[in-house]
């Protein structure tokens, strides 16, 4: 074998090892900070969005998998996370749950200029005291949960491309 061969499968390798601890270390970070997430049944509730619309997520997820976004407008990583959420929205329904993020005014605005191009809409629930998030016990933001028949079947948090939480939908709608 020449040097050049060996090169390349030294970097290979350690390129795989490096993919392979950056999973392991990722699914043990989501494991802790999702210890606090209900297991099981969806928190029952009727919620409503920045538009004053109502909305059941128990009825929403009868029929679909469906994405559940706790965001905030002061989240850095949430900025990285939305554009993902946004192409998201394109296969799967999604609902946004800002987190402390002030009151109904500007919200609505958020994904307004995506939904425009898109012809999707995401709504947005205003969660300023926390208590839709309390119950939901998300305690980080961003926080992804996948649910369908009223149940969670997965979530995420931190943040999340595009790729990744499509493949995560598509395995879990199955």
């Amino acid at each position: 074998m020449n040097i050049k061969a060996a090169n390349i499968r030294k970097m290979t390798i350690q390129t795989i090892a490096v993919i392979v601890s950056f999973l392991i270390i990722s699914t043990v970070i989501d494991f802790w900070r999702g210890k606090s997430l209900p297991v099981g049944n969806i928190p029952e509730g009727i919620y409503f969005d920045t538009l004053n619309q109502s909305i059941n997520l128990s009825d929403i997820s009868s029929e679909q998998l469906t994405i559940v976004y706790f965001w905030a407008t002061w989240c850095g990583p949430c900025k990285m996370t939305s554009p993902s959420i946004k192409q998201l929205a394109k296969s799967y329904p999604v609902i946004s749950i800002a987190m402390a993020s002030g009151n109904n005014k500007n919200m609505p605005t958020y994904f307004q200029k995506f939904e425009a191009k898109n012809n999707v809409h995401i709504p947005i629930i205003n969660d300023d005291n926390q208590a839709i998030s309390k119950q939901w016990g998300v305690k980080v933001t961003p926080t992804i949960i996948f649910i369908k028949n009223k149940k969670i079947l997965g979530y995420t948090t931190g943040i999340s491309g595009y790729p990744s939480l499509w493949l995560r939908a598509w395995w879990l709608d199955k």
